[in-house]
């Protein structure tokens, strides 16, 4: 039988002692979750927010591009620009049509 300092550790006072361990770890672990998670995860949110809104306005910017190059460049320009939207959209009804036919 385990007896330290007139404790009986698989008895009561071992359970005890237990539950007194499993709370304390479950603190420190609450403690450290607040204090280098929550301000990590937040910081990860943000930038996911940042990057999308960064990638919005490259899309636009794109977009007014191949606009400009359209409207300005020559003929061989304006239909390889045509073929690439072409096959842009052939590959995205593929794409629906995979996922599910939207």
């Amino acid at each position: 039988m385990a007896d330290l300092g007139g404790i009986d550790l698989t008895g009561a006072e071992g359970g005890k002692l237990a539950a007194a361990f499993a709370t304390g770890c479950t603190a420190t672990w609450v403690f450290v979750r607040n204090l280098v998670m929550r301000p990590a995860i937040k910081s990860c949110h943000q930038r996911i927010a940042d990057l999308e809104a960064d990638r919005e306005h490259d899309k636009k910017r794109i977009s007014d591009l191949e606009l400009a190059l359209f409207m300005h460049g020559n003929g061989a320009m304006r239909a390889a620009m045509q073929a690439a939207v072409s096959e842009n959209h052939v590959e995205i009804n593929a794409l629906k049509q995979k996922v599910g036919g939207i």
